[in-house]
Protein backbone atom coordinates (compact mmCIF):
# COMPACT_ATOMS: atom_id res chain seq x y z
CA UNK A 1 0.00 0.00 0.00
CA UNK A 2 1.10 3.48 -1.01
CA UNK A 3 -0.49 6.79 -0.01
CA UNK A 4 1.11 10.11 -1.58
CA UNK A 5 0.53 12.98 0.72
CA UNK A 6 2.69 15.71 1.01
CA UNK A 7 3.14 17.49 4.91
CA UNK A 8 3.31 21.05 5.63
CA UNK A 9 6.59 21.80 3.62
CA UNK A 10 8.84 24.25 6.04
CA UNK A 11 11.05 26.25 3.39
CA UNK A 12 10.74 27.74 0.28
CA UNK A 13 10.64 25.68 -2.36
CA UNK A 14 13.16 25.43 -5.00
CA UNK A 15 10.68 25.64 -8.03
CA UNK A 16 13.65 26.00 -10.70
CA UNK A 17 14.94 22.60 -9.88
CA UNK A 18 11.84 21.01 -9.69
CA UNK A 19 10.79 22.31 -12.97
CA UNK A 20 13.83 21.30 -14.65
CA UNK A 21 13.07 17.66 -13.18
CA UNK A 22 16.59 17.10 -11.62
CA UNK A 23 18.10 13.55 -9.76
CA UNK A 24 17.82 14.59 -6.21
CA UNK A 25 20.14 12.17 -4.68
CA UNK A 26 23.12 12.92 -7.16
CA UNK A 27 25.28 15.68 -6.93
CA UNK A 28 24.88 18.40 -10.29
CA UNK A 29 27.07 20.10 -11.53
CA UNK A 30 26.49 23.60 -13.24
CA UNK A 31 29.26 24.02 -15.21
CA UNK A 32 27.65 26.96 -17.38
CA UNK A 33 24.52 28.48 -17.31
CA UNK A 34 21.96 26.28 -19.12
CA UNK A 35 24.56 23.15 -18.99
CA UNK A 36 24.42 20.88 -15.93
CA UNK A 37 26.29 17.23 -15.27
CA UNK A 38 25.97 14.57 -12.93
CA UNK A 39 27.15 10.62 -12.44
CA UNK A 40 24.19 8.71 -12.46
CA UNK A 41 25.04 5.94 -9.50
CA UNK A 42 23.01 3.12 -10.63
CA UNK A 43 24.25 2.55 -13.77
CA UNK A 44 28.05 4.75 -13.86
CA UNK A 45 26.61 6.96 -16.92
CA UNK A 46 27.73 10.18 -17.21
CA UNK A 47 24.67 12.83 -17.88
CA UNK A 48 24.72 16.11 -19.07
CA UNK A 49 21.80 18.40 -19.69
CA UNK A 50 22.56 21.05 -22.16
CA UNK A 51 19.15 23.57 -21.80
CA UNK A 52 18.18 26.72 -24.24
CA UNK A 53 19.73 28.85 -21.84
CA UNK A 54 23.17 27.70 -22.89
CA UNK A 55 22.92 29.92 -25.57
CA UNK A 56 23.24 33.88 -24.17
CA UNK A 57 20.59 34.61 -27.49
CA UNK A 58 17.55 32.20 -26.61
CA UNK A 59 17.51 33.53 -23.07
CA UNK A 60 15.52 36.41 -23.77
CA UNK A 61 11.71 36.49 -23.19
CA UNK A 62 11.14 38.22 -26.71
CA UNK A 63 13.18 35.38 -27.91
CA UNK A 64 10.56 32.54 -25.85
CA UNK A 65 7.65 34.66 -27.01
CA UNK A 66 8.88 34.20 -30.88
CA UNK A 67 8.96 30.51 -30.44
CA UNK A 68 5.72 30.15 -28.93
CA UNK A 69 4.08 31.86 -31.52
CA UNK A 70 4.59 29.43 -33.73
CA UNK A 71 4.77 25.93 -31.73
CA UNK A 72 2.37 24.56 -29.72
CA UNK A 73 3.23 24.66 -26.10
CA UNK A 74 3.26 21.00 -25.35
CA UNK A 75 6.60 21.08 -27.89
CA UNK A 76 7.59 24.34 -26.54
CA UNK A 77 8.26 22.93 -23.39
CA UNK A 78 9.62 19.36 -24.60
CA UNK A 79 12.06 20.97 -26.89
CA UNK A 80 12.83 23.88 -25.31
CA UNK A 81 12.10 23.39 -21.44
CA UNK A 82 13.45 19.70 -21.40
CA UNK A 83 9.66 19.38 -19.55
CA UNK A 84 8.93 16.04 -20.33
CA UNK A 85 5.83 15.57 -18.48
CA UNK A 86 4.73 17.46 -21.88
CA UNK A 87 5.91 14.09 -24.11
CA UNK A 88 3.03 11.94 -25.34
CA UNK A 89 0.26 14.87 -25.56
CA UNK A 90 -1.44 18.21 -25.32
CA UNK A 91 -1.94 19.62 -21.66
CA UNK A 92 -5.38 20.34 -20.62
CA UNK A 93 -4.74 23.39 -19.55
CA UNK A 94 -2.16 24.35 -22.17
CA UNK A 95 -3.35 28.43 -22.76
CA UNK A 96 -4.23 29.42 -19.04
CA UNK A 97 -1.93 27.78 -16.55
CA UNK A 98 1.37 29.34 -15.66
CA UNK A 99 3.65 27.63 -13.08
CA UNK A 100 5.07 31.25 -12.47
CA UNK A 101 2.02 32.74 -11.69
CA UNK A 102 -0.49 30.14 -10.03
CA UNK A 103 1.93 28.05 -7.61
CA UNK A 104 2.87 29.78 -4.32
CA UNK A 105 6.79 30.45 -3.79
CA UNK A 106 6.41 29.17 -0.02
CA UNK A 107 3.62 27.13 1.85
CA UNK A 108 0.26 28.53 2.15
CA UNK A 109 -1.20 28.48 5.51
CA UNK A 110 -4.53 27.87 6.56
CA UNK A 111 -7.52 29.82 8.06
CA UNK A 112 -9.25 28.47 11.02
CA UNK A 113 -11.77 31.50 10.19
CA UNK A 114 -13.19 29.64 6.64
CA UNK A 115 -14.24 25.93 5.76
CA UNK A 116 -11.96 23.36 4.48
CA UNK A 117 -13.31 22.07 0.94
CA UNK A 118 -12.54 18.71 0.20
CA UNK A 119 -12.69 17.89 -3.68
CA UNK A 120 -12.92 13.80 -4.17
CA UNK A 121 -12.77 11.36 -6.94
CA UNK A 122 -12.80 7.35 -6.93
CA UNK A 123 -11.28 4.39 -8.32
CA UNK A 124 -8.04 3.38 -9.47
CA UNK A 125 -6.16 6.14 -7.92
CA UNK A 126 -8.63 7.31 -5.16
CA UNK A 127 -8.26 11.35 -4.86
CA UNK A 128 -8.72 14.17 -2.48
CA UNK A 129 -8.20 17.44 -2.89
CA UNK A 130 -8.40 20.44 0.08
CA UNK A 131 -8.68 24.23 -0.26
CA UNK A 132 -10.42 26.96 0.93
CA UNK A 133 -12.80 29.79 -0.92
CA UNK A 134 -11.18 33.39 0.76
CA UNK A 135 -13.27 36.52 -0.27
CA UNK A 136 -13.20 37.78 -3.84
CA UNK A 137 -13.94 34.04 -4.88
CA UNK A 138 -9.96 33.32 -4.64
CA UNK A 139 -9.23 29.15 -4.33
CA UNK A 140 -6.32 28.64 -2.45
CA UNK A 141 -5.48 24.99 -2.60
CA UNK A 142 -3.62 23.94 0.04
CA UNK A 143 -3.05 19.85 -0.01
CA UNK A 144 -3.49 16.88 -2.27
CA UNK A 145 -3.99 13.10 -1.35
CA UNK A 146 -3.35 10.52 -4.29
CA UNK A 147 -4.33 6.66 -3.77
CA UNK A 148 -1.21 3.99 -5.14
CA UNK A 149 -2.82 0.44 -4.68
CA UNK A 150 -5.06 0.85 -1.40
CA UNK A 151 -8.63 0.28 -1.76
CA UNK A 152 -11.74 3.09 -1.12
CA UNK A 153 -12.31 2.74 2.58
CA UNK A 154 -8.52 2.94 4.01
CA UNK A 155 -7.83 5.82 1.36
CA UNK A 156 -11.28 7.56 3.20
CA UNK A 157 -9.53 6.53 6.61
CA UNK A 158 -6.14 8.10 5.45
CA UNK A 159 -8.03 11.10 4.60
CA UNK A 160 -9.63 11.43 8.21
CA UNK A 161 -6.19 10.97 9.87
CA UNK A 162 -4.85 13.48 7.79
CA UNK A 163 -7.38 15.75 8.09
CA UNK A 164 -7.03 15.80 11.43
CA UNK A 165 -3.07 16.62 11.64
CA UNK A 166 -3.30 19.30 8.64
CA UNK A 167 -6.75 21.40 9.64
CA UNK A 168 -7.33 20.46 13.76
CA UNK A 169 -10.70 21.38 14.57
CA UNK A 170 -11.55 22.33 10.82
CA UNK A 171 -15.55 22.63 9.69
CA UNK A 172 -15.40 20.48 5.89
CA UNK A 173 -17.38 20.28 2.73
CA UNK A 174 -17.21 17.66 0.32
CA UNK A 175 -17.23 17.61 -2.97
CA UNK A 176 -17.36 14.35 -4.92
CA UNK A 177 -17.54 12.63 -8.09
CA UNK A 178 -21.59 12.56 -8.48
CA UNK A 179 -21.29 8.94 -9.56
CA UNK A 180 -20.49 8.27 -6.17
CA UNK A 181 -24.02 7.91 -5.48
CA UNK A 182 -24.30 4.81 -7.07
CA UNK A 183 -20.72 2.99 -7.65
CA UNK A 184 -19.78 1.01 -4.62
CA UNK A 185 -16.73 -0.02 -2.81
CA UNK A 186 -15.76 -3.49 -1.69
CA UNK A 187 -18.77 -4.07 1.11
CA UNK A 188 -21.46 -2.81 -1.06
CA UNK A 189 -22.06 0.66 0.19
CA UNK A 190 -21.60 3.56 -2.05
CA UNK A 191 -18.87 6.11 -2.11
CA UNK A 192 -21.17 8.46 -0.37
CA UNK A 193 -22.37 6.53 2.24
CA UNK A 194 -18.71 5.34 2.89
CA UNK A 195 -17.92 9.20 3.35
CA UNK A 196 -20.87 10.14 5.64
CA UNK A 197 -19.43 7.13 8.01
CA UNK A 198 -16.78 6.34 10.44
CA UNK A 199 -14.24 7.92 10.82
CA UNK A 200 -14.66 10.58 8.13
CA UNK A 201 -18.45 11.22 9.36
CA UNK A 202 -18.82 13.68 6.30
CA UNK A 203 -21.96 15.95 7.02
CA UNK A 204 -21.44 18.19 4.40
CA UNK A 205 -21.63 16.59 0.36
CA UNK A 206 -22.07 18.39 -2.52
CA UNK A 207 -22.82 16.24 -6.04
CA UNK A 208 -20.07 17.78 -8.43
CA UNK A 209 -21.18 18.66 -12.01
CA UNK A 210 -20.80 15.14 -14.47
CA UNK A 211 -20.25 16.96 -18.09
CA UNK A 212 -16.75 17.01 -18.32
CA UNK A 213 -16.19 20.39 -20.45
CA UNK A 214 -18.33 22.08 -17.84
CA UNK A 215 -16.00 21.22 -15.53
CA UNK A 216 -13.09 21.39 -16.94
CA UNK A 217 -14.71 25.63 -17.63
CA UNK A 218 -15.19 25.56 -14.17
CA UNK A 219 -11.62 25.50 -13.18
CA UNK A 220 -10.29 27.48 -16.42
CA UNK A 221 -12.91 30.53 -14.64
CA UNK A 222 -10.21 30.57 -11.39
CA UNK A 223 -7.14 29.98 -14.06
CA UNK A 224 -8.16 33.15 -16.03
CA UNK A 225 -9.62 35.36 -13.13
CA UNK A 226 -7.27 37.61 -10.55
CA UNK A 227 -7.63 39.87 -8.01
CA UNK A 228 -5.78 42.83 -8.25
CA UNK A 229 -3.27 41.14 -10.11
CA UNK A 230 -2.99 38.26 -7.62
CA UNK A 231 -3.96 34.60 -8.82
CA UNK A 232 -7.52 33.47 -8.21
CA UNK A 233 -6.58 30.15 -8.39
CA UNK A 234 -3.11 29.67 -6.07
CA UNK A 235 -1.43 26.17 -5.60
CA UNK A 236 0.68 25.11 -2.35
CA UNK A 237 4.35 24.17 -3.92
CA UNK A 238 3.42 20.76 -1.81
CA UNK A 239 0.69 19.36 -4.46
CA UNK A 240 3.03 18.03 -6.38
CA UNK A 241 0.46 16.08 -8.67
CA UNK A 242 -2.18 18.51 -9.12
CA UNK A 243 1.16 20.58 -10.48
CA UNK A 244 2.77 18.44 -12.56
CA UNK A 245 -0.92 17.81 -13.91
CA UNK A 246 -1.64 21.43 -14.99
CA UNK A 247 2.03 21.05 -16.55
CA UNK A 248 1.27 18.19 -18.90
CA UNK A 249 0.66 15.13 -16.98
CA UNK A 250 -3.08 16.04 -17.36
CA UNK A 251 -3.18 15.67 -21.25
CA UNK A 252 -5.33 15.03 -24.01
CA UNK A 253 -3.52 11.84 -25.58
CA UNK A 254 -2.19 11.03 -29.43
CA UNK A 255 -3.95 8.05 -30.54
CA UNK A 256 -2.40 7.14 -33.64
CA UNK A 257 -1.75 10.72 -34.62
CA UNK A 258 -5.16 11.91 -33.61
CA UNK A 259 -5.57 13.69 -30.09
CA UNK A 260 -7.91 12.18 -28.11
CA UNK A 261 -11.25 14.75 -27.15
CA UNK A 262 -10.82 12.88 -23.63
CA UNK A 263 -7.91 13.53 -21.07
CA UNK A 264 -5.45 10.29 -20.33
CA UNK A 265 -6.91 8.81 -17.18
CA UNK A 266 -3.84 8.37 -15.59
CA UNK A 267 -2.35 8.92 -12.14
CA UNK A 268 -2.57 13.26 -12.58
CA UNK A 269 -6.23 12.38 -13.62
CA UNK A 270 -7.98 11.67 -10.82
CA UNK A 271 -6.71 14.52 -8.65
CA UNK A 272 -7.57 16.77 -11.26
CA UNK A 273 -10.79 15.55 -11.58
CA UNK A 274 -11.33 15.96 -7.85
CA UNK A 275 -10.32 19.47 -8.46
CA UNK A 276 -12.94 19.54 -10.79
CA UNK A 277 -15.78 18.79 -8.73
CA UNK A 278 -14.90 21.59 -6.00
CA UNK A 279 -13.86 23.85 -8.80
CA UNK A 280 -17.80 23.12 -10.67
CA UNK A 281 -19.81 23.77 -7.13
CA UNK A 282 -17.64 26.04 -4.80
CA UNK A 283 -18.81 29.32 -5.91
CA UNK A 284 -22.31 28.53 -5.40
CA UNK A 285 -21.81 26.40 -2.38
CA UNK A 286 -22.72 28.08 1.45
CA UNK A 287 -19.61 27.49 3.43
CA UNK A 288 -20.63 28.63 6.47
CA UNK A 289 -18.83 27.45 10.21
CA UNK A 290 -20.18 25.35 12.45
CA UNK A 291 -22.64 27.28 14.26
CA UNK A 292 -21.28 25.71 17.91
CA UNK A 293 -17.98 27.57 16.59
CA UNK A 294 -19.60 30.79 17.06
CA UNK A 295 -21.26 31.50 19.88
CA UNK A 296 -21.47 35.25 20.85
CA UNK A 297 -20.11 35.49 24.73
CA UNK A 298 -21.36 38.55 26.85
CA UNK A 299 -19.50 39.77 29.74
CA UNK A 300 -21.37 39.55 33.10
CA UNK A 301 -23.69 42.44 33.93
CA UNK A 302 -24.79 43.32 37.55
CA UNK A 303 -28.27 45.08 38.32
CA UNK A 304 -30.11 45.80 35.03
CA UNK A 305 -30.99 43.06 33.24
CA UNK A 306 -29.37 42.97 29.60
CA UNK A 307 -31.99 41.45 26.55
CA UNK A 308 -29.87 38.95 24.71
CA UNK A 309 -29.10 40.24 21.16
CA UNK A 310 -30.83 39.27 18.09
CA UNK A 311 -33.47 37.55 19.92
CA UNK A 312 -31.75 34.54 21.19
CA UNK A 313 -33.01 32.80 24.51
CA UNK A 314 -30.95 33.59 28.24
CA UNK A 315 -28.95 31.25 30.09
CA UNK A 316 -27.76 31.69 33.48
CA UNK A 317 -23.83 30.52 33.75
CA UNK A 318 -22.14 31.09 37.05
CA UNK A 319 -23.20 34.73 37.07
CA UNK A 320 -23.04 35.50 33.90
CA UNK A 321 -24.73 35.38 30.70
CA UNK A 322 -23.68 33.26 26.99
CA UNK A 323 -25.82 33.61 24.32
CA UNK A 324 -25.89 30.66 21.99
CA UNK A 325 -27.97 28.58 19.44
Amino acid sequence: MQITSLDLPTSVENLDARQAELPEDMEIEEVTTGLKCWRNSLNNFFVMRLHRTADPKKRSQDYINMVKSKIDLATFLREYELHWEALEGKPVYSDEFSREYHVARSALGWSPRLAVARGWDFGLYPACVFAQLHPFSRLLVLREMVGIDIDTERFIDEVARLSGQWFPGATYYEFVDPTGRNRAGTDGRSYTRLLTAKPLQAKRITLGLNAPVARRSSVIDFLKANVKGQPTLLIDPSCEYIVKGFGGGYMFKYLKGTLSPKPDKNIYSHIHDALQYLCSKIRGASLSLDQESHKTIVEPRFGNRIPPPNGLPQKQISGGLAYGR
